[in-house]
């Protein structure tokens, strides 16, 4: 028995299978649990010694299908950039109305780009989606100068996993404003 499929034709205005080019904010797939690890271990691995990480910091950086699924990515001309993963708080955290960054990775190739700060624009428009005045961010060492110019407030620390320094714990402000967030997405070029 021959197999038929069929699709419908593209339009003639539309070129067949067009790459996406410029940035591109889409939702995390299933299928890309394995580059999204990657691109957080190789993100994590720019600032630190790889040689250095305990196996369970590796393990923390590796996303299974159902995460990667719950994760927003950034593309550049096609190319994932980057992505960040937004976690409502438990209860017990005893922070009502605060989410978590709990994720945030931009590939080294694109870190100082802006991609970073795409990306935690977007995390703070979801958060405003779900009701959040603040996201919770367990943040490292290296990144505390980043946190500190989108507003973010240092409220504790944490025992650092890989470096031996203690994490910065932030309270980052969800912007409520009609605007349109204010991340603009040109200056990579």
């Amino acid at each position: 028995m021959a197999d038929y499929s069929w699709s419908p034709p593209t339009p003639a205005y539309l070129p067949a299978q067009q790459p996406n080019y410029g940035l591109t904010l889409r939702a995390g797939r299933r299928d890309e649990a394995a580059v999204l690890s990657d691109l957080a271990l190789r993100s994590t691995a720019w600032w630190e010694d790889w040689e250095s990480f305990p196996p369970d910091t590796r393990d923390e950086l590796t996303l299974d299908p159902d995460s990667a699924e719950h994760t927003t990515v950034v593309e550049v001309d096609g190319r994932v950039a980057g992505f960040y993963r937004i976690d409502p708080l438990p209860a017990s955290a005893g922070r009502p109305g605060c989410g978590e960054l709990s994720m945030l990775f931009v590939d080294p190739d694109f870190v100082g780009s802006g991609v970073g700060r795409v990306l935690v624009e977007d995390a703070r428009r979801g958060a405003g989606a779900a009701g959040w005045s603040h996201l919770l961010v367990c943040a490292e060492p290296h990144a505390t100068p980043f946190y500190q110019r989108l507003g973010a407030e240092q409220v504790g620390e944490r025992p650092g996993a890989t470096s031996g320094c203690s994490s910065p714990i932030f309270l980052l402000p969800v912007r409520r404003s009609g605007g349109s967030g204010g991340a603009r997405a040109a200056y990579w070029r």
